[in-house]
């Protein structure tokens, strides 16, 4: 009996062990979501709709099964404590009016009303700009360059209207030889001289917040532009020289008849 006994003990020994093992509790809880990692990231996009604010939700690791998994944003909110998001597909948002933009929020993860994991963050230090979008490039002949043109959405908000853009350009299937630009402004200059005759070139622009309160992310790509570079002939060749030396006499020629 004493053999029987010790049996039967070991065997409920190892009973109990597989449950355990299997992420069940006494509780009938998930044991096993405190062993996953649940790490996720944010960013927010003011005046998307109006006057709501975007905020965005996901978790680092793609092949998290989040079925059963709330987000929740708390503190910084106008007239409330705390909010709860939606979710579609595998991102968590929320769009409302009741983001404070000062001070800190807390937003939690959250499993049968139980908090899982949480992050303190800034609405106003994770903006991700809406993309610049309608880029064209005009040939300017008499200027002998392409003058690059695009807008963004920022222009007209009451935040986030301070702005650096990124401009990337390159020859088609030149795949990563691409040539950047940073600037402020939604214009920019690309000399002839500089760019391959008859050539096929793209073109794209992203943004980033470039003040100091407000901060975050790059957008994403503006759509590509293509456009063409003229191809170089014998008159290109034979003017392209001559014109600045007409130029400097004529203009030597207007100042001798002042004096």
């Amino acid at each position: 009996m004493t053999i029987l006994g010790t049996a039967f003990g070991m065997v409920f020994y190892l009973l109990q062990a597989v449950s355990g093992e299997s992420g069940y509790a006494q509780n009938g809880e998930f044991e096993d979501a405190e062993l996953d990692d649940y790490s996720f990231s944010c960013y927010s996009q003011l005046e998307v709709d109006g006057t709501q604010h975007l905020l965005t939700c996901a978790f680092d690791d793609p092949d998290i099964n989040s079925t059963n998994l709330e987000f929740e944003i708390c503190e910084a909110l106008l007239n409330v404590k705390c909010l709860t998001f939606d979710k579609l597909q595998d991102m968590y948002f929320i769009k409302t009016k009741k983001f404070l933009l000062i001070g800190d929020s807390e937003i939690y993860v959250k499993l049968g009303g139980r908090n899982i994991t949480s992050k303190k963050l800034n609405i106003v230090e994770i903006v991700k700009p809406e993309a610049p979008f309608d880029v064209r490039v005009i040939y300017r002949k008499g200027a002998n360059d392409f003058l690059v043109t695009f807008n963004t959405s920022h222009s007209q908000k009451k935040y986030v209207k301070e702005l650096m853009h990124e401009v990337a350009y390159r020859q088609e299937k030149k795949e990563n030889d691409w040539m950047r630009v940073n600037l402020s402004s939604t214009k920019l200059t690309l000399l002839q001289r500089k760019l391959q005759p008859d050539a096929m070139y793209e073109i794209k622009v992203r943004s980033i917040p470039n003040a100091n309160y407000f901060q975050g992310f790059w957008s994403e790509w503006s759509p590509t532009f293509h456009f063409r570079t003229p191809e170089i002939t014998e008159l290109n060749l034979l003017c392209g020289p001559v014109s600045p030396i007409i130029r400097r006499l004529w203009n030597n020629c207007a100042r001798n008849q002042k004096r």
